[in-house]
């Protein structure tokens, strides 16, 4: 066992506390309803008394495209599912032919919808690899999608996801740089034109990387507006092994400020939802150690996290509001400011 796994699996807030977010039995979304050996990390909307599940689906050795899946409002049922990619590959809004990863959906004051993905293209400069940029596609009916364009072309970035918009006349969006999460600002509507990538609000915590529990972090769910400011689901990730066949992901809680996002009020201490590496593993599993999401809900009492567990399917988390507040911790925000060293 390498020191990373003996920190992991040493580390008290993981062994000490029971789970913190009560998840279903069973998956919402398995691979076989899509056809895939893999469905994971979904985006999430609340659409005409239905929950709109957008996720990723794909073989390993085949380019990555995103799927729809029509929820009852019970967030668990599946009504519907479209047999056919709405996004990448394949789809009528393709965004790249190489891949299309990860979206984010943020609802707009104007009943439309901001999908934000990762879109996958050759990199050049180091060849037979593929870099991530952000792609920012709309939709009105999730039944046809427009392509805007890509914020920040040339800068490998992903984990995207966009502030709903606010009486500040300003756009926001989350984004991760490796390995930080960074903020970048617009006053275009359009979304189309974005000025720079902006800066990092978020790094990896010092004594979590030093336990060896973490290298970077990057945004997990969409924004959603409270009256504490902007909630949201974040992950930290690393290898644990040294061939890469191993990851651990962490979900944590961040609270940022209403009127301006760059500044970060509070995050939990301790992770929301860790993954216990070899237990019920299951065969058909990409990776073991993940937990991750790219949606989430606040339904009147209760946080309702879409969890991708070991990057092949999705389960419900929920947690009562209450436990977010009072896990949201106020003095662990200083280290996780902008412009602080960090070593990760």
């Amino acid at each position: 066992m390498d020191n990373r796994m003996q920190a992991y699996n040493q580390h008290p807030s993981i062994l000490e506390q029971p789970g913190i977010l009560t998840l279903t039995e069973e998956p919402v979304l398995h691979p076989a309803i899509f056809g895939k050996p893999y469905v994971l990390n979904a985006g999430v909307a609340e659409y005409e008394g239905s929950i709109i599940l957008l996720s990723r689906a794909q073989a390993a050795s085949e380019p990555s495209s995103i799927w729809m899946a029509v929820l009852d409002g019970d967030g668990t049922t599946v009504r519907e599912v479209l047999r056919e990619p709405v996004l990448g590959p394949g789809a009528r809004c393709e965004v790249s032919p190489h891949g299309v990863e990860d979206v984010r959906i943020t609802p707009m004051s104007d009943g439309s919808y901001i999908i934000t993905a990762n879109s996958l293209w050759p990199d050049e400069i180091h060849g037979g690899w593929w870099m991530p940029q952000i792609a920012i596609i709309r939709t009105l009916d999730f039944q046809e999608f427009e392509l805007i364009g890509f914020p920040f072309p040339g800068l490998a970035t992903k984990n995207s996801t966009l502030f709903p918009d606010t009486d500040n006349s300003a756009r926001y969006l989350l984004h991760r740089v490796q390995p930080d999460i960074w903020l970048a600002r617009t006053t275009d509507s359009t979304l189309r034109h974005w000025p720079d990538p902006g800066r990092p609000i978020m790094r990896p915590r010092q004594h979590l990387v030093e336990a060896g529990l973490l290298r970077w972090i990057g945004a997990g769910s969409q924004p959603m507006e409270t009256s504490e400011g902007w909630l949201m689901v974040y992950h930290s990730g690393m290898w644990i092994s040294e061939d890469h066949g191993q990851k651990l992901y962490l979900l944590w809680l961040a609270l940022l400020d209403r009127d301006d996002p760059s500044k970060l009020l509070a995050q939990s201490r301790d992770p929301i939802y860790w993954p216990l590496l070899g237990e019920n593993p299951r065969e058909e599993d990409w990776y073991s150690g993940v937990s991750f999401t790219c949606g989430a809900l606040i339904r009147e009492s209760e946080l309702w996290v879409y969890m991708t567990l070991n990057d092949s399917r999705i389960h419900l988390g929920k947690m009562p509001m209450e436990t977010v507040w009072r896990l949201l911790d106020r003095t662990v925000s200083s280290d996780e400011a902008a412009g602080k060293p960090h070593g990760g």
